[in-house]
């Protein structure tokens, strides 16, 4: 049964969607390009505490990918503080952060969202928005059918979002929007990682 037939409209912007592919191509990088602020240094500490284990898991693996295709390294922080880079958390959401979760209003279904909770703007117009922290949150109403490639595909995404890359078209990119397994970064992404970090 494809994803389709299971859930007719999903959107996740600065998510992940479950709609049809496209065709190759590059990702936007950074607030500029209309997604999500740069990670505010090449260390990336994260934390999964609160997670229950399955999405803990495909969390850990995510992160993990990270650190092995890339530049960037990762650090578990088991004390989070307001300097943690990324904190996440599942729950059943309705409403949290205003966002339409269950698509009640939207007819939008949200698996996960990732958001900068503490921004540093930039010093003068030449620089860009950065972030010292990000939440990704992942609503365990839609998630826990998934399996666990799915799960790591869905937080590859999600991570993505927290260093700046945008939604993807490159078939071999974890930042593609629709029904995908892919748990790694594509070539563009990996190219922009390493340019900016």
């Amino acid at each position: 049964m494809s994803y389709r037939t299971l859930l007719p409209a999903l959107v996740l912007a600065a998510a992940v969607t479950m709609t049809a592919s496209s065709p190759a191509g590059a990702n936007g990088f950074g607030s500029a390009n209309g997604c999500c602020p740069f990670a505010d240094n090449a260390k990336h500490w994260y934390t999964s505490e609160t997670l229950e284990t399955r999405t803990r898991s495909a969390a850990r693996a995510a992160m993990l990918k990270l650190d092995s295709q890339t530049d960037m390294t990762v650090a578990y922080d088991s004390t989070p503080d307001p300097s943690t880079d990324v904190e996440s958390f599942d729950r059943y959401y309705v409403d949290h952060w205003d966002l339409d979760w269950d698509g009640s209003s939207t007819g939008y279904n949200l698996y996960a969202y990732s958001k900068c909770v503490k921004s540093i703007p930039p010093a003068d117009s030449t620089q860009a928005w950065r972030c010292d922290q990000y939440e990704v949150r992942y609503d365990l109403k839609d998630i826990d059918w998934m399996s666990t490639t799915q799960r790591q595909a869905l937080a590859c995404h999600e991570i993505g979002h927290t260093i700046g890359l945008d939604h993807s078209t490159e078939s071999g990119s974890c930042l593609r929007t629709g029904a995908h397994t892919v748990v790694k970064y594509g070539t563009h992404d990996v190219a922009h990682i390493n340019g900016r970090y």
